[in-house]
């Protein structure tokens, strides 16, 4: 057995199989040891690979708590039970980090505590008189816990420590501890009961590792910025301005011949041309700043700069590829270069400026050179399943309950939600119950998934009945009982018509929501009437040029969390697009081989989906799946066939 004492005099960074091997030989809580071993499983990991994992608590925030508790839990409350595993867990990570630095000296605590105590004096009801409001001295205890200095010897150097090991949510509560104590330190420096305790000066918010300096468009030369937009104005000419271009040419006496045959070259490498100019610009100006912030890290200013054509050169285009690279290897918070799409967006936005824009050809030649140079961290994605597809195929392999648990998500949720409502009703309690009716718009949703999977835009855009320029997308074929969903070929990614039929207990969950929830949701939410399934604040976004959608719409980031509080009720970690792969396997289970029908419910090509999910990984996956459903939940099939069958 390990002695403790060997921990602290380790050189090297210590693994979760250090933090097991210490707890044990400590004596730790049984029921804390037992989840640190399902770390593992719960990443898809086998149980020997714990050494493998940093045992800092930045990558247990990060990786760890979030992923799928179900797998290794089959409680009735698999959101709780993630809650108090993860609690246990980091707490077990913070006493083996203590012990790692050495015992705190309790003056540390005390010049914390008597900080806190001082603020919370002063907290109350600011218009009746109370200097700080009531709550904000809450913030210091995050410093308090992390913290191995008193607050009069806080430096950047030790907030920069505690930032490390932080998730972004903490991040910001640390923002907030910040700026607290610098008001402190602005409003009661020479205070006599709290001068000692407070830093001589204000403090420093730390960056997190995943941010880069902003460059602001505006901060740009004039000039630069006035040619940059020019590209940028003529890389969004369209094929009917063109021709309006020819017509003038004519008119003004050009040779017919000579504008056929650039009318010919233009058509030759023409490709299809963004619908939403805004987000276009958008993401020629990310790609321009890309390439300047790289510049100015090479010590060379911006404030020189008039022309775009001097900007995208080979030199500094091998420089910016380096740094994206080197920055995403450094960082946890981000994905790994050749697993993320953002450095072949940037290439393929200053190429095409190259080409529409400034019709450069040995320009456009040097940007396209750099996915050869750079060919891991601007591959396309490829023919086998993405790592989520991956794990969250696995998830299901591992622990079909899980895949019960998602094909039958919908009714729970929505039981769950109703019984909340009933409650919150009852005890005549307005905040309870619009917390109740917001799960039961997350039931709505997973119906919406589990039948047929649309792209997260899809479902914030799905309105119950029509615009004048727009149709609605609901429709009942049986009251109550069959709904359809249709959506027109230009609202979709892929150019195809989508129809989502939702039986049984999705329409019902629908059919409720619609007629009597969802304007109790508007009410307490105070909101207005939209024409939206799910209603917001919020305007949709990337709109087409072409489209007048009206505000009214759930905000993205609103969904999200509303879907995270669904998928943690299952014990599933995945995301609305993800869904996509659950469906697929569940399908491909179902009926193995049938790609057609796997494709048809996915709403893409049935070659996509073979790339996808017909080689080994998918294959075994499916079967994996199938067999295990079949001995331990024999009515998914069903209830997947009768969802897949319109």
């Amino acid at each position: 057995m390990t002695s403790s004492s060997e921990f602290q005099a380790h050189d090297v960074p210590s693994t979760l199989a250090d933090v097991l091997a210490w707890a044990r030989d400590t004596d730790a809580s049984y029921d804390a040891i037992r989840e640190l071993e399902k770390i593992p499983a719960r990443l898809g990991l086998c149980d020997g690979d714990l050494g493998l994992l940093p045992a800092d608590l930045g990558h247990f925030e990060e990786v760890v708590v979030p992923s799928s508790y179900g797998v290794v839990s089959r409680a009735r409350d698999l959101k709780a039970a993630r809650q108090r595993g993860n609690a246990r867990v980091r707490a077990l990570l913070r006493r083996f980090h203590a012990m790692q630095a050495g015992q705190i000296d309790a003056s540390v605590r005390a010049a914390w505590d008597g900080l806190i105590a001082f603020v919370r004096a002063r907290e109350g009801f600011v218009d009746r008189g109370a200097l700080i409001t009531t709550g904000t001295s809450r913030s210091l205890a995050m410093l308090r816990a992390r913290a191995r200095v008193s607050p009069r010897k806080l430096a950047a150097t030790e907030l920069e420590r505690i930032s490390q090991d932080l998730s972004s949510d903490k991040r910001k509560t640390l923002r907030r501890s910040i700026t607290l104590l610098n008001r402190l330190v602005g409003e009661f420096g020479g205070h006599e009961k709290i001068a000692d305790l407070l830093p001589p000066s204000p403090l420093p918010v730390p960056r997190s590792g995943a941010i880069v300096r902003r460059i602001i468009w505006s901060s740009l030369p004039p000039a630069f910025r006035a040619d940059a937009e020019d590209v940028m104005r003529r890389a969004l000419v369209r094929p009917e301005d063109r021709v309006a271009i020819a017509r003038a040419r004519i008119d003004a006496g050009d040779d017919a011949r000579s504008v056929l045959r650039d009318l010919d070259v233009d058509a030759a490498k023409w490709t299809r041309v963004p619908a939403n100019a805004a987000t276009a610009y958008a993401g020629w100006r990310g790609a321009i700043t890309w390439l300047i912030r790289a510049r100015e890290n090479l010590g060379q200013p911006s404030d020189t700069l008039s022309r775009l054509s001097d900007l995208i050169t080979g030199n500094l285009l091998d420089h910016a590829c380096q740094q994206h690279i080197e920055r995403s290897a450094e960082s946890r918070h981000l994905k790994d270069a050749g697993k993320s799409q953002t450095l072949a967006q940037r290439l393929t936005a200053l190429e095409t400026l190259a080409r529409r824009g400034l019709q450069r050809e040995d320009i456009a030649d040097e940007v396209a050179l750099r996915r050869r140079l750079f060919p891991d961290a601007t591959r396309r994605r490829g023919s086998l399943m993405t790592d989520e597809a991956r794990r969250l195929c696995d998830a299901l392999i591992r622990s079909p309950s899980l895949a019960a648990g998602f094909v039958n998500a919908p009714r729970n949720i929505a039981t769950l939600a109703q019984e909340r409502i009933s409650e919150a009703r009852h005890s005549e309690n307005p905040a309870a119950e619009l917390s109740a009716l917001r799960l039961y718009a997350t039931a709505v949703l997973f119906g919406i998934q589990v039948s047929r999977p649309l792209r997260t835009s899809n479902l914030i855009r799905l309105r119950h009945r029509g615009l004048p320029n727009q149709p609605g997308h609901v429709f009942w074929v049986a009251r109550r009982t069959h709904a359809e969903l249709r959506f027109a070929s230009g609202e979709v990614k892929n150019g195809v018509e989508v129809s989502v039929h939702l039986k049984g207990a999705e329409a019902e969950i629908l059919w409720h929501w619609l007629t009597d929830l969802r304007s109790r949701y508007m009410a307490l939410h105070g909101l207005e009437d939209t024409p939206y399934v799910l209603p917001g604040r919020a305007a949709p976004r990337l709109q087409s040029d072409t489209d007048a959608l009206p505000p009214g719409c759930v905000a993205p980031s609103t969904l999200a969390e509303m879907w995270r509080d669904g998928a943690e009720r299952i014990g599933l970690d995945l995301t609305p697009h993800q869904a996509r792969h659950a469906v697929a396997t569940l399908i491909l289970a179902v009926e193995p081989g049938n790609f057609s029908k796997a494709a048809s419910v996915l709403g893409d090509t049935e070659n996509t989906v073979r790339r996808h999910y017909g080689r080994d990984t998918g294959a075994q996956a499916a079967q994996a799946v199938r067999e295990a459903l079949q001995t331990r939940h024999p009515g998914i099939f069903h209830s997947m066939r009768r969802r897949t069958t319109s």
